[in-house]
């Protein structure tokens, strides 16, 4: 039998409003999984300040993959709304590929911590905006 996948230990955390979200899911994963803390700063109080406050974020603790670069384990995905055509993305997860297979891991309010195929997120009503490297 295969041992489990890191990510199976965060599947199901729940969602707290103000407490608990995706980001506070990617900065647990980080300090807990991969040993590289981070403190994220206060959230953003729409989607709007989300996408301008993810996208400052992403310059400034991340960067995107490059072209032909492949993701790794650990790496940021930026997601957003499926069809949406403004901003950048307002929702962060985190890669990984149990069993070879790329999922993005993150905190869906209502639902908590989920594990989703990285094809299947629109199914779900996302899309991923871009996968970052860590700085």
């Amino acid at each position: 039998m295969a041992p489990a996948h890191w990510s199976e230990t965060y599947i199901g955390r729940p969602h707290v409003a103000g407490a608990h979200d995706c980001v506070d899911l990617v900065a647990a994963v980080r300090a807990e999984t991969f040993a590289r803390p981070w403190s994220p700063p206060p959230r953003a109080g729409s989607i709007r300040a989300r996408d301008a406050q993810l996208g400052a974020l992403a310059g400034e603790h991340a960067r995107p993959l490059r072209p032909g670069e492949t993701p790794e384990e650990g790496d940021g995905v930026l997601m957003r709304i499926a069809g949406r055509k403004r901003g950048l993305g307002h929702h962060v997860g985190v890669w990984c590929a149990p069993g070879g297979v790329p999922h993005v891991l993150h905190c869906q309010a209502g639902i908590g911590t989920v594990l989703h195929p990285l094809a299947g997120l629109p199914a779900r009503g996302l899309e991923a905006t871009g996968v970052y490297r860590w700085l």
